[in-house]
């Protein structure tokens, strides 16, 4: 299994010392809006960063709509094109769409419309993936952030009807927890399981969180699937107070249940 950590460019360093296998940086920090001139400092700034770029997530921004009466295909397709170019020279291989901001319903719009909406994004998305060697995967979200594609079942479901083979799903025990999802849907979703994110886990001396519990739970959910690719912390609840002490920490811990402590 391969680990690494959400969060800012400016991290990096910090991943590379205590011993994470990459960085999952947030693809609008790319600005795939802007030339190439002006990403051309962000893109040494994370070629320098010590670490592969191997995930990206926070995909599509609210102002690139997937659903709703001003989605713009022929801007989404440039946006997506530029950004998967980019994520693509950095050694990139899966992109996360949560993106709830932009694939949620607006007020008024035609829900009935919204499935459509999506699975055409997922295809033409998985299109442009394929083109450029990586993959697009779905994070189902929390239904108090987003009204579509909650469950990790119903993500598993969404990327099998996309019919697209680059086209997969993942599992965050923060979405999971806050949406009672059983953890029996994993084994469900196994075949379409393509990357895992998990909360800040438990830490000595940290106040405990509403997703500590069942965190280890989780984890073995996922073993018993036989899931063994990536893993990437991301701090929903905010625990990281001291991210350069704290860091090692978060990884022990995993690599302890997952990987034999190694």
């Amino acid at each position: 299994m391969r680990f690494g950590c959400c969060g800012p460019i400016d991290q990096m360093p910090t991943l590379q010392r205590v011993g994470y296998d990459y960085a999952e940086l947030k693809v609008v920090d790319l600005l795939p809006d802007e030339d190439d001139t002006t990403y051309a400092p962000v893109r040494r700034q994370i070629e320098d960063g010590g670490l592969p770029a191997e995930a990206l997530n926070v995909f599509v921004p609210p102002h690139h709509p997937v659903v709703g009466p001003d989605r713009d295909e022929a801007a989404l397709r440039a946006y997506v094109t530029t950004a998967m170019g980019r994520m693509q020279e950095l050694g990139t291989e899966l992109v996360v769409f949560g993106s709830g901001g932009a694939r949620s319903t607006p007020p008024g719009f035609d829900p009935g419309q919204v499935p459509g909406q999506i699975m055409d994004f997922l295809r033409m998305t998985g299109d442009i993936a394929a083109a450029h060697r990586m993959d697009l995967v779905i994070e189902p979200l929390w239904r108090e952030k987003c009204d579509t594609i909650n469950t990790v079942v119903e993500g598993y479901e969404a990327a099998c009807d996309s019919g697209h083979p680059h086209v997969w799903t993942l599992a965050d025990w923060f979405h999971v927890f806050y949406n009672e999802e059983s953890l029996a849907t994993m084994a469900l979703a196994a075949p379409r399981l393509r990357h895992i994110h998990v909360p800040v886990p438990p830490l000595a001396g940290k106040p405990e969180q509403p997703t500590d519990p069942g965190f280890d739970e989780f984890l073995e959910a996922i073993v018993a699937t036989g899931y063994d690719r990536r893993i990437s912390v991301e701090d929903n609840g905010k625990r990281f107070s001291d991210f350069d002490a704290e860091a090692g920490p978060a990884l022990a811990y995993l690599k302890d249940r997952l990987d034999g402590g190694s």
